[in-house]
């Protein structure tokens, strides 16, 4: 399986005698597509999840931005000699990769070469490692802030080149001021990385001291806030740091020098001379005072607010236009999920006009462009995601998406990052959604960024590929870009997979009852014509910047504790039932961020929101025999159309003031009566 590792190695050209004792292999050579490809060995520390492997193989095309060029023209020897001359006095920086070919023989490939020139006292037994680098330049913090942060093991900011696996702590930190001096801290045992980056642990009293600058001289500072140290280097520093002084009284001392340079700006002002105090009394006490800060009031909306409630308001109307008439509960909800959700995925009976709701709503939106509303009809055939995304023919030597339109429509939005792209595959469970939507589970977890790509081939068949310009290797799938899917469920379709439904808000419509197609007369739709903003009236597409507005991204989860506690004992009634279902941190922090999402409304309380995400989050999973789920769900009572003995009705009530939870009561219903006359619940 190709994995690969988002941090920062540094490595060598290999001589010839050691990559031929170890895979008796030319450590550089003119490959089968005429391209030179050398190994390079890792002088630098790995992650621990990183096999004991020293060589990886690189490209010389991916040197010539470093001004290296080949002469294919040139003997195959002149060649050679003239890449081993241009990285003689250099280190090659990559992210590594492993890559997994036909034969199922693995390769590890670096990428995104960088180079840096090699110090002085440089020698073939040289060995790096990486230590993380903080700055106010780059974290935002000052210094003041960094220490009060890193002494109360707080999150002190990201380095995104350096591993942050459970079981790579480093023992030592740099801070960097803005006159490029370095202090090292440490010694930490353990560690935390989330969004707002590193938080450190220590055993014993964190220690500072400056970072000596004869060290400098052997050392890597490259600009990607990591510092690469040597060995020697490093261990000079765990030799020195256990005397060094305690990080509290380094903070002592930067508030001593702040409040001495306070007192000093103070007494300047009391040391001016008089004259200056004379001729300023003498001017009208005409200064106006600076008005106190105002905070925004909570019951005025902002103008990102103002122009969502014109977004529903068109949503609702374009809704009715089209003869639809939907539950204004239901469009809230299916709003708030497509901009805090990573997969929308809308079910139900057939004929409840799901994929008519998905074009409703980018109606609404103004996506007019074809390629910004994409639907994809799914085929029973498709086994896996060539089906979808389409494959190298390498006996053409050519790229040939699949005809889905799927790779058209993400080659518009990485080049229209300006416009908000939908696509919808419908009816995405007449094949198995994990064979043919499986890397799309798996990338569409990742944030927003370098790894947040689509993978169409391997980065070896670039070069050989006549079309590899107009489809590159990856696709970025940016933050313009809202998947949603429709599903039917009946015995024509398969049924979804719990790695689904961990990454899927699952939103079932509700039907009106039928009468209600009458409020849609001509009249109504005139009357709603005129109430509409000017979303409508000027016709004017929803960019992707302001539909990010009505985004909240704060990662940090707003859950209250109560509704923590809820979803904590939930969790562990799942867990004693079946160890392979729960509610997990993902689905906690997916509830956080859906309820951090909702609009202002009168449609859909807060209370309402959380229950619906009960319903769509958690109860999606409870599925299976009544053996197994008749104590979690209850004993369906057919004559009172109610449960009794149900351990998650209970746990509902001990939670009652959280919310009333009438979606969640009457599906727990709806379960233990198919437990009941099945003998089991999907």
């Amino acid at each position: 399986m190709n994995k690969s590792w988002n941090i920062d190695v540094v490595g060598i050209l290999a001589d010839e005698e050691y990559v031929l004792n170890t895979i008796d292999k030319q450590a550089v050579y003119i490959n089968s597509q005429n391209v030179i490809q050398f190994f390079v060995k890792i002088i630098s520390e790995e992650p621990e999840s990183f096999p004991n492997i020293k060589l990886v193989t690189c490209y010389a095309t991916d040197l010539e931005r470093w001004g290296f060029e080949d002469n294919y023209h040139d003997h195959p020897i002149d060649r050679i000699r003239a890449l081993q001359d241009f990285l003689q006095d250099n280190l090659v920086v990559f992210k590594p990769q492993r890559k997994v070919l036909y034969d199922h023989t693995e390769v590890y490939v670096g990428r995104e070469i960088r180079l840096i020139p090699k110090s002085e006292s440089f020698h073939n037994g040289v060995s790096l490692v990486p230590l993380p680098v903080f700055s106010e330049e780059e974290h935002s913090n000052s210094y003041s802030e960094f220490l009060d942060r890193l002494q109360n093991r707080k999150y002190i900011g990201r380095v995104d080149n350096v591993t942050s696996e459970a079981n790579d702590t480093p023992k030592y930190i740099l801070w960097k001021n803005e006159e490029e001096e370095y202090r090292v801290y440490g010694e930490f045992t353990g560690h935390h990385y989330a969004h707002g980056g590193f938080a450190f642990s220590s055993n014993d009293s964190i220690r500072t001291m400056p970072f000596n600058d004869e060290w400098l001289d052997d050392c890597y500072d490259y600009g990607e806030n990591v510092m690469f140290v040597t060995f020697e280097v490093f261990s000079e520093i765990a030799e020195t740091i256990p005397s060094a002084e305690q990080l509290n009284e380094s903070i002592g001392k930067v508030k001593s020098e702040v409040e001495e340079a306070a007192g000093q700006v103070a007494a300047s002002v009391v040391a001016e001379p008089p004259t200056v105090k004379k001729q300023e009394e003498k001017k009208p006490v005409t200064q106006v005072q600076p008005e106190p800060e105002r905070k925004p009031d909570p019951n005025i909306p902002t103008e990102s607010e103002q122009t969502e409630e014109r977004l529903m308001d068109e949503f609702i109307q374009v809704t009715r236009e089209q003869g639809l008439l939907y539950d204004l509960t239901d469009l809230y909800n299916f709003h708030t999920a497509m901009k805090s959700s990573n997969l929308v995925i809308l079910a139900g009976m057939s004929g409840t006009g799901k994929s008519k709701l998905v074009q409703a709503y980018s109606k609404a939106l103004g996506l007019f462009d074809s390629h910004q509303m994409t639907f994809i009809p799914v085929r029973p055939a498709w086994t896996d995601d060539a089906d979808l995304i389409g494959y190298a023919d390498t006996l053409h030597m050519v790229y040939r998406p699949g005809d889905s339109g799927l790779i058209n429509a993400l080659m518009s939005a990485k080049e229209n990052k300006k416009k908000l792209h939908i696509i919808c595959f419908d009816e995405m469970n007449l094949a198995r959604v994990e064979h043919y939507f499986s890397q799309f589970l798996s990338v569409l977890e990742n944030e927003s960024g370098p790894r947040r790509v689509l993978r169409l081939y391997n980065d070896d068949l670039e070069n050989r590929l006549y079309n590899s310009a107009q489809y590159p290797p990856v696709i970025p799938i940016g933050d313009n870009v809202v998947f949603v899917g429709t599903v039917n469920l009946d015995e024509s379709t398969y049924h979804f997979s719990d790695k689904v439904l961990d990454r899927a808000n699952v939103i079932s419509l509700n039907v009106l009852p039928f009468e209600n197609l009458r409020t849609l007369s001509e009249e109504n739709k005139n009357a709603a014509e005129e109430k509409r903003g000017p979303l409508k009236k000027e016709k004017e597409s929803v960019t992707f910047e302001i539909y990010d507005s009505f985004r909240n991204n704060n990662r940090d989860i707003q859950l209250s504790e109560q509704e923590l506690s809820l979803l904590w004992e939930i969790h562990q009634e799942l867990q004693s039932v079946n160890k392979n279902i729960g509610a997990g941190p993902r689905i906690v922090r997916q509830i956080d961020m859906y309820l951090k999402n909702l609009p202002n409304n009168q449609a859909l309380s807060r209370q309402d929101a959380l229950d619906l995400q009960i319903v769509q989050r958690i109860m999606t999973k409870v599925r299976g025999p009544e053996e197994q789920l008749k104590k979690f769900l209850g004993t369906y009572d057919a004559i009172n159309d109610t449960v009794t003995d149900s351990k998650l009705a209970d746990i509902l009530d001990t939670f009652h003031d959280v919310s009333e939870f009438y979606e969640t009561r009457n599906l727990i219903i709806q379960k233990a009566k198919e437990l009941k006359f099945n003998g089991y619940t999907l």
